[in-house]
């Protein structure tokens, strides 16, 4: 997605929040669901841990944990509907018919 505006904080803010949803695991090393790990809070705090300072040198924490856990709970949502590599080659037309 290509970002139309040119502020500057806004760009920072984007690809951080990015960043930092990508980097969620979907499962603990034993298999656990994060959304169900004791470690699911720790990544909602890495959100409202987000910050940027203003032009007279500010801190501004732009996510609440409210949005911080909508935003963690989204991506962790959006990752189960994706279709699987098995999904995909199940969809593949055969080629002989």
């Amino acid at each position: 997605m290509k970002q139309k505006s040119k502020s500057l904080i806004f760009n920072n803010i984007m690809t951080t929040i990015d960043e930092q949803l990508a980097t969620i695991p979907s499962c603990e090393a034993d298999g656990t669901p994060i959304d169900e790990s004791l470690n699911f809070e720790m990544y909602i705090d890495s959100i409202t841990d987000i910050s940027f300072k203003d032009k007279v040198g500010k801190q501004h924490y732009p996510f609440t944990k409210t949005v911080a856990a909508l935003l963690v709970e989204d991506e962790l949502d959006e990752r189960n509907n994706q279709p699987t590599e098995e999904d995909k080659l199940n969809d593949k037309p055969n080629s002989h018919d």
